[in-house]
Parts: C-alpha cells; sequence; structure tokens
C-alpha cells in the first residue's frame, strides 16, 4: 500500500507502528479548533538555515532537516516525511519550527521513476517503469499534494511549501490520468484552507506557469502569504 498512497507510513513491527502512531499525535492539537501542540525547543528559532541549496539537482529533505554539520529549516531532528513511496516528485511531511508543529511540502528536483507493477491476471502484462522528471507535477504527485493539505487543515496546522516547479506535465497520457483535475483540487483544497499558508520560493528555485497559479496568494489572501529568496525567480506567460 505505500507505491499507490494509502499507506502513509511502513514499519517494520507492532511496537514501532505503536510509536510512529504517537509521534504523529505529537503534532496534532488535544482538540479539535484548539492551537497545534506546541513543545519547547533546543533549536532557537532565530538562528539561521545553514543548508542551501545547490544549482544542481538535490535531495528537497535536507532543505527541511539539515545535515550534521549544516541546520536545515525546521527544528533539528522534528521533521518526519510521510508516503513517501507514491507521489515522488513531491515531498510532505511535518516538522517544528520554535517548537510548533508544521505542515511541508518541497518539491523533488532529481529525477525520479514510477513503478507499475505486472497485472497477476494478465500473462501478458509486465512491469512498466516510467521516468519522472523533478520540479513537475504529475497526476499523483499533484493529488499527493492536495490530499496533503487538507489533511494539514484537518490537523490544524500551518503549512510551510517550498515552492520550485516548473509547472504541470501536460502530455496526452497525463491529461488522461486527469492531471487537470487533480491541479484544481489543489486550488480547492488552498481556498478552504483555514490555516496560516507560508509559500517560500528557495535559492536557486522557480515557480513557472501553471505551477504558480495554484499556489498563488490571491486564492485566499487571508491565509496564504508568498516569500522569495533573492536568487530564485518565477513567471507566468499570457
Amino acid at each position: 500500500m505505500i507505491p499507490n498512497g494509502v499507506s502513509h507510513l511502513q514499519v517494520d513491527s507492532d511496537q514501532s507502528g505503536v510509536a510512529a502512531i504517537l509521534e504523529w499525535l505529537s503534532f496534532v492539537p488535544k482538540k479539535v479548533g484548539a492551537l497545534p501542540a506546541c513543545r519547547t525547543s533546543a533549536d532557537p528559532v532565530d538562528r539561521k538555515v545553514t543548508w542551501k541549496p545547490p544549482k544542481t539537482p538535490y535531495d528537497p529533505r535536507l532543505l527541511m532537516s539539515g545535515t550534521k554539520s549544516k541546520k536545515g529549516f525546521f527544528d533539528e531532528g522534528s521533521f518526519k516525511e510521510y508516503l513517501e513511496g507514491w507521489g515522488k516528485t513531491v515531498v510532505v511531511g511535518r516538522g517544528r519550527l520554535g517548537g510548533i508543529p508544521m505542515g511541508a511540502i518541497a518539491v523533488e528536483t532529481r529525477g525520479v521513476e514510477q513503478v507499475i507493477p505486472a497485472d497477476p491476471a494478465n500473462p501478458a502484462s509486465s512491469e512498466l517503469r516510467q521516468p519522472q522528471a523533478g520540479q513537475v507535477l504529475y497526476p499523483d504527485s499533484s493529488y499527493k499534494t492536495a490530499q496533503a493539505i487538507r489533511d494539514f487543515n484537518n490537523e490544524g496546522l500551518p503549512i510551510m511549501i517550498f515552492a520550485n516547479w516548473r509547472g504541470f506535465s501536460g502530455g496526452s497520457r497525463d491529461m488522461h490520468g486527469e492531471i487537470l483535475k487533480y491541479g484544481s483540487m489543489i486550488v480547492d483544497a488552498l481556498r478552504e484552507y483555514k490555516h496560516p499558508v507560508y509559500i517560500y520560493m528557495p535559492p536557486h528555485g522557480e515557480l513557472r506557469g501553471g505551477s504558480w497559479v495554484v499556489v498563488d496568494p490571491t486564492i485566499n489572501e487571508k491565509k496564504m502569504e508568498m516569500y522569495a529568496d533573492f536568487e530564485s525567480r518565477g513567471g507566468i506567460c499570457k
């Protein structure tokens, strides 16, 4: 159930499963409508993010979690990824900033591979491996993004979206795969969002075409704000 997005997380034992559930619950408010479950953090909220994205493709998880020698965006050791095996051109998870839980959505800049298994009921079928380019929204990653936003909304979390998309995949296969419908689901999820949404274009990031349209702050002006690094760029063609 990991490759198709039904299961959010995979563990090795029942005990690990209980620990994972408790960790997830630590991000959720005590009751509906309450503030996020904050905790004291030893990682100062005003310290600098010392891990900087390079111009070449990189692992977006490092931007959020950092490395042993360089600090990422979220509190050290607090970022947890979910839905890792599905919609791989988008990375979603939860982390803390100054002890405050947040939802996180980042963009995979490296190329990935979507694996479609053979059908056991059809002897003539075979496994299919489809390459997917980085910084591009496909039907599965668009649905993953919209689903994550709705999950974060139900959990009462603010969101940080590290926007770095070149656009939507517009091939005939993706059109048949309902790319436009799943892209519009992102807009619907943001329009209905009841908590703060911060959109940040990281260094060397870009936001072009339809990918800008689905995260534009005018979708929900009361809740959404957009920021951009001096080394990022964006544009929409009329």
